[in-house]
């Protein structure tokens, strides 16, 4: 029972900052918007992001997340 009142009475901590992620990519958003979103959130140096098909053939661009989440599904 003690125990349980402990964990009642915690506190979240406290966020130090705004949040990175928020939601997943939009499917109608380009693969080159998500690979900068990426390297900006975590900091990263540009073109160091690759995002790939199931096949491991590197997805253009100018493709559509959408497409990229389909052919991942397709897969699974």
């Amino acid at each position: 029972m003690a125990s349980e009142n402990t964990i009642r009475n915690k506190k979240a901590p406290k966020r130090i900052g705004k949040p990175i992620r928020q939601r997943k990519a939009k499917a109608d958003g380009s693969i080159g918007a998500l690979q900068a979103t990426i390297e900006k959130n975590y900091g990263l140096p540009a073109g160091c992001i690759k995002i790939v098909y199931p096949s491991g053939r590197k997805a253009r661009i100018d493709a559509d997340v959408g497409a990229l989440r389909s052919h991942w599904e397709k897969r699974g």
